[in-house]
C-alpha cells in the first residue's frame, strides 16, 4: 500500500513540475528576455509576478515548485569541471530563478 501511495506522491509531484514549467514558459514567452542582472531584470519580474497573481493557486504553486526544482538541480546536478562560459551560464540561469522565485514567494 505504502508503495502505491507512493509512486501517486512521485505522479503528483511530477505532474506539478510539468505544469509549472508550462506556466513559466507561457509567462516568460511575452516578457524581454532576461539577463541575469538583477538591475536589468527588475521590470522583467515585475511583469512575471504580477502574471502569477493573476493565476489560479494550483498554477502559481506550480511555478513557484518548478522554479525551486531548477535551483536545487542548478546547484546539486552542475558538474564539478566546467568551462568559464560554462559556469558563466550557470550563475546567470541561477540568478533569473532566484530573482523570479524571490518575486513571487
Amino acid at each position: 500500500m505504502k508503495g502505491i501511495l507512493k509512486k501517486i506522491q512521485q505522479k503528483q509531484e511530477e505532474n506539478t513540475l510539468l505544469l509549472g514549467e508550462k506556466v513559466w514558459n507561457e509567462l516568460t514567452k511575452s516578457l524581454p528576455e532576461a539577463v541575469g542582472v538583477i538591475e536589468d531584470d527588475t521590470p522583467r519580474v515585475e511583469k512575471f509576478a504580477k502574471g502569477v497573481e493573476k493565476l489560479n493557486k494550483k498554477s502559481r504553486k506550480a511555478v513557484k515548485k518548478w522554479l525551486e526544482r531548477q535551483l536545487y538541480e542548478l546547484d546539486h546536478y552542475a558538474p564539478d569541471l566546467m568551462t568559464g562560459r560554462e559556469e558563466e551560464t550557470l550563475m546567470k540561469l541561477t540568478q533569473i530563478y532566484r530573482h523570479h522565485l524571490e518575486a513571487i514567494s
